[in-house]
């Protein structure tokens, strides 16, 4: 459900939207977990419970306010309540993942980008997201073995970071057209880092990461550390006529070579890093 109603002599848009949310869980290994049978096994610890599907409620309001006829403002706000919410965990660090869910979940936040698609020579945009998301205890779903078992039984309350809880992201670029054929474009990236869960001792991980990995993650606070990506490009109409057009394009992609790590979570369990400095050239012909 939505609605929306636009004053004209503000050029400005108001809306609300409203959704209700049903979520089936993850098929991988769903038979397995939610199987009665697997309670005959020999495990000295373990623990099954039927994993329900995920149910809430998603709000959003903003506006989109125009100035000058040249530029943009798009804010938003937003929340989701889900009950039972949907997770998959790892079994012992390895690629073997199953369906759980969690007693309910909270994530709010806003964003905004102010947009300036032509002005003379100038067109560009910045955009800033604040986002946070909190899941709370105890486990109502899932099959956990050995000390996962444990932690499912034993932690009843209290919440953790969810893990796309990226606080502050900032995007922006500029373009400006030099001559007719030729145009050049900067940009920045900047995120605060996501959480991460690790249980052990980081030094045991040098051998397998490296030790300028391991210095992007804050271990003490279970965070990444922040990352600032520049990038750049420029293009040119090399050849231009009624049927054919031949564009250059050269992009140069995390110039501050900062080694960037998307997501930590062990051996196996969703490590993610960026690529570093690169430089792409694309010759693109139409006709």
């Amino acid at each position: 459900m939505s609605v929306s109603r636009y004053f004209p002599s503000a050029e400005l848009v108001m809306h609300f939207s409203y959704d209700r949310i049903f979520q089936t869980p993850s098929s991988e290994n769903i038979l397995l977990s939610s199987s009665t049978t697997i309670e005959s096994l020999d495990l000295t610890s373990f623990l099954r419970l039927p994993v329900e599907p995920s149910e809430g409620n998603y709000y959003e309001t903003g506006l989109t306010k125009a100035f000058f006829g040249r530029v943009s403002l798009d804010v938003n706000c937003f929340r989701r309540d889900v009950d039972n919410y949907a997770d998959d965990d790892q079994i012992d660090n390895t690629g073997i993942s199953f369906p759980i869910a969690f007693r309910s979940s909270i994530i709010y936040g806003a964003e905004g980008k102010l947009a300036v698609p032509d002005w003379g020579r100038f067109s560009g945009f910045l955009g800033y997201s604040y986002a946070v998301g909190n899941v709370w205890f105890p486990v109502t779903g899932g099959f956990f073995i050995g000390d996962s078992a444990e932690a499912a039984r034993t932690q009843l309350t209290g919440h953790f970071p969810d893990s796309q809880d990226q606080r502050n992201t900032v995007r922006g670029r500029i373009r400006f057209q030099l001559e007719p054929q030729l145009w050049i474009a900067g940009g920045a990236q900047y995120d605060t880092g996501l959480p991460f869960e690790f249980n052990g001792d980081p030094a045991g991980l040098v051998a397998a990461y490296g030790q300028s990995v391991l210095d992007r993650i804050n271990f003490g606070r279970g965070r990444i550390y922040p990352t600032l990506q520049v990038n750049a490009s420029m293009g040119a109409d090399i050849y231009k006529s009624d049927r054919t057009n031949v564009q250059l394009q050269a992009d140069g992609q995390n110039l501050t070579n900062v080694l960037d790590v998307i997501d930590f979570g062990g051996l196996f369990s969703g490590n993610a890093i960026g690529p570093s400095r690169s430089l792409t050239l694309r010759l693109t012909t139409t006709f």
